[in-house]
């Protein structure tokens, strides 16, 4: 049986959506009438609170646009591991109709103009009468004013494809406009689009001094080169003229042949803008235009839906500029047409603090001297169909194969499992993803609240989807990991220490003062992170100051237990053999910090984990749980590879740290938060998770599994999902990361809940995460999670990719 015929099976049986742009669907009318949720600390989280977002464009590593679901473009994270939020007007798109009555022009947007300067482009569309529908990474927009003569489809992506290492880096976005006559008589059509030259532009931090990522662009006016390229294919214009053309206008002829071999600085490259002359499509550009104050060129297109190819009269210094262009149909009654356009962003070089300049991925196919968007639009017009098709295939293929989603019993359950399962991939670009040319190197934020590489900690809940689909990439960032677990740092780093609590096991005044001023890096500890994007990222590891990471208990065990992972679903032998001396490492480090020589490390009093405002004491459920699910990894990759003494010594450390796990959090019900703490934590289970995963062997007794994880439901359970821990007499917790829903550990427990035939709690829990991250706002934005009076915390967070677990 074809393929076809089976999902059109399964459309019968599931009720499947027969396009995967409709995963997600809203009127835009509905977006102004959502209620939204607050940043808890207003201060620190108010910044990000960026909103509407839609489906981001661009590809790992390249930067991205965010197009919102009104329409415009709003969301700039085109300098990487940065947040921009500005709807800038002059990028659009714009549409031009005709019949026997009159003439209709608007821009291609729902959201009205509050520049006044940008007047003299046409008004937008009534928000009723256009909707949004999303299905990373593909959007499609339908405008559909009912006075109006013509329908206007726009579906838009980037290609970013499965265990595709080559098109997911491009700078490209693609908008397929399909334009339909819903008259009886002959119409006109035509649709522009609209672009800022942004070469040359600079960046302003916001907030110099604090570690997040906000900044605003800088526009820049310098000399502007645009160049009309048109033939029988396509019409383009392309933009550069940043700052250092200027420069190389006086060298040599010699010295200037040299200095555009690569790019220079952060903005130095070329935007290209086309539309595609396909079938009846006539087109024509506008080489400039003002940035400020847009006037004859936009009112002929309103007039004519053509440009007439004037440029503004003087060319001004102190004048941004941008360009546009153009396809006009004209349409028989009931006649269907595309009008295609693409966009391009050949900008180089990623620039990162301490002078820290890099060469984003895309250019190991192409050049670095910022001279390729004309090759990248040639491309893209050759090959954007069969991006579409295999998107199409792609989704089509994870929703038939998806076992997680039979599981769950009602329709609506599906599709809500469904969207949050493929729009959550958003991150793998959005996230400031940085893909390195030279070194292969990859790294996603863990937010740009919280700017670091490949954060640890929550990559262990996040990166399954790159396992999934781009293992390669996981491989190299584990690699990286890996080759850092060895290595130690001179730099002394000061820390926050943000904690009331006493230090317990050691001496307290040598220990506290470790934990506030301390070497960055000690060899043993696993890295926190791969870098900030404000220092040098992937070259200067562990980022992250606010506590001291050399002495957590999560990390080494978790850097075990992914390196294991990754070698089980990609079978890569010599993968295992190569990083094993890390992992050996790695585990004798943590076993030190076991000091009563129990079996079990013991968390020292201060945020020592994750939970970096939450302390545990002594042996912990969480960390206690992932040690023992570390042994059990390193017990299998030792027989593995062939080293037996190995793995008997770890198999005899197994044994006798879950008796001491057991015999110290063991209540009868589940398992304490820590000694001396009866508190029921959501997260108590967190090594099993990864173990059932991994489909071996439980590290805790089955009953004892079952009981934990229902007391957790019944224990933990509010509107707005679990609760990270309660009191065991139902109270709320004294630390307030206790009294928070985090997204990404809730879809690792629904993963357990299913693992162990809960499917009702679990169907639950991700009912209640699809509604909260619809229904308020949080598409495109995902945070790391909201407590429990509804105030969230760090959008556009890595954690939520957790949701790619229940695939396994």
């Amino acid at each position: 049986m074809s393929a076809a015929k089976i999902f059109a099976l399964l459309s019968i049986c599931y009720n499947l959506p027969s396009k995967m742009q409709e995963l997600f669907s809203i009127n835009c009318a509905d977006l102004a009438r959502i209620k939204k949720l607050p940043p808890r600390d207003q201060g620190h989280y108010l910044p990000f609170n960026t909103y509407p977002h839609g489906c981001p464009l661009g590809g790992f590593g390249a930067g991205t646009i965010g197009r919102s679901p009104y329409g415009d473009f709003n969301i700039w994270h085109i300098k990487i591991g940065a947040h921009i939020a500005e709807e800038l007007k002059a990028c659009c798109f714009h549409v031009y109709q005709k019949d026997s009555r009159k003439t209709y022009a608007h821009t291609l947007t729902a959201r009205p103009y509050t520049d006044t300067a940008l007047q003299n482009f046409a008004p937008p569309f009534a928000a009723k009468h256009a909707r949004y529908s999303a299905a990373y990474p593909k959007a499609k927009y339908v405008f559909n004013d009912p006075r109006q003569p013509a329908e206007i489809i726009c579906e838009q992506y980037s290609p970013v494809l499965p265990h595709n290492y080559k098109e997911t880096s491009y700078p490209v976005a693609v908008f397929e406009h399909t334009v339909r006559n819903k008259t009886t008589e002959k119409i006109e059509v035509a649709l522009a689009l609209s672009w800022a030259n942004l070469t040359g532009w600079g960046f302003e931090d916001q907030r110099p001094g604090v570690q997040d990522n906000w900044f605003s662009f800088i526009k820049n006016n310098s000399n502007r080169r645009h160049k009309l390229r048109a033939d029988q294919k396509m019409t383009a214009v392309i933009m550069g003229g940043s700052a250092a053309d200027t420069e190389r206008l006086a060298l040599s002829v010699a010295e200037r042949s040299r200095s555009v071999r690569s790019a220079r600085k952060e903005m130095d490259g070329e935007i290209g803008l086309a539309v595609l002359a396909e079938g009846t499509v006539k087109t024509s550009a506008q080489t400039y235009f003002y940035l400020q104050g847009a006037g004859e060129e936009f009112k002929s297109f309103a007039r004519t839906g053509i440009f007439n190819g004037q440029n503004p009269p003087h060319m001004l210094e102190q004048q941004n500029y941008g360009a546009a262009v153009a396809g006009k149909v004209t349409l028989a009654a009931g006649e269907t047409q595309k009008i295609t356009f693409l966009l391009v962003w050949d900008l180089p070089v990623a620039h990162f603090g301490a002078g820290a300049d890099r060469y984003k991925y895309y250019t190991r196919f192409f050049d670095r001297n910022g001279r390729n968007a004309h090759t990248l639009l040639q491309t893209a017009s050759r090959q954007y169909a069969e991006w579409s098709a295999k998107i199409d295939e792609w989704q089509d293929e994870i929703i038939r194969g998806s076992q997680t989603a039979k599981q769950l019993k009602s329709e609506k359950s599906r599709k809500n499992y469904w969207q949050m399962l493929i729009n959550e991939l958003y991150f793998l670009a959005d996230g400031g993803s940085y893909w390195d040319a030279q070194s292969g190197s990859f790294g996603l934020l863990e937010c740009f609240d919280y700017p670091f590489y490949e954060t640890l900690d929550v990559r262990f809940y996040g990166s399954w989807p790159l396992l999934k689909f781009w293992p390669e990439i996981e491989l190299k960032i584990m690699r990286d990991f890996a080759a850092n677990i060895g290595k130690s740092s001179s730099k002394m780093t000061r820390y926050h220490f943000h904690t009331d609590d006493p230090l317990l096991p050691l001496p307290k005044d040598k220990n506290a003062r470790l934990l506030c001023y301390d070497r960055r890096k000690i060899a043993g500890a696993c890295p926190h992170d791969l870098g900030s994007p404000k220092h040098a990222p992937f070259t200067s590891p562990a980022g992250y100051t606010w506590q001291n990471t050399n002495y957590w208990k999560d990390l080494n065990a978790k850097f075990i237990l992914l390196v294991y992972r990754d070698y089980v679903f990609t079978s890569q032998r010599k993968f295992l053999r190569e990083v094993w001396p890390a992992m050996r490492q790695a585990l004798a480090y943590l076993q030190k910090m076991d000091r009563d020589k129990d079996g079990v490390p013991e968390n020292s009093g201060y945020p020592d984990q994750t939970y970096d405002n939450w302390t545990m004491r002594g042996v912990s459920a969480y960390c206690g749980s992932l040690w023992l699910a570390a042994l059990r990894v390193m017990r299998s990759a030792a027989e593995t590879l062939g080293d037996a003494a190995a793995g008997r010594q770890y198999a005899a450390l197994l044994t006798k740290a879950q008796k001491t796990f057991d015999q110290k959090l063991w209540n009868g019900k589940y398992y304490n938060f820590c000694e001396g703490n009866t508190d029921i934590m959501a997260d108590q289970l967190i090594g099993q998770w990864y173990i059932a995963l991994l489909q071996t062997e439980p590290i805790l007794h089955k009953s004892k599994i079952f009981s934990a994880l229902k007391t957790i439901y019944r224990g933990t359970r509010s509107k707005w999902g679990l609760l990270s821990g309660k009191k065991s007499n139902g109270q709320m917790v004294e630390a307030e990361q206790g009294r928070d829903v985090w997204v990404g550990a809730n879809f690792a427990l629904c993963s357990l809940f299913l693992k162990n035939g809960l499917r009702k709690e679990a169907e639950k829990i991700l009912n209640i995460m699809a509604e909260t991250i619809y229904r308020r706002g949080f598409f495109f934005r995902t945070p790391e999670g909201w407590d429990s009076q509804g105030h969230f915390t760090a959008t556009m967070y890595m954690r939520p990719n957790a949701i790619w677990s229940l695939e396994f």
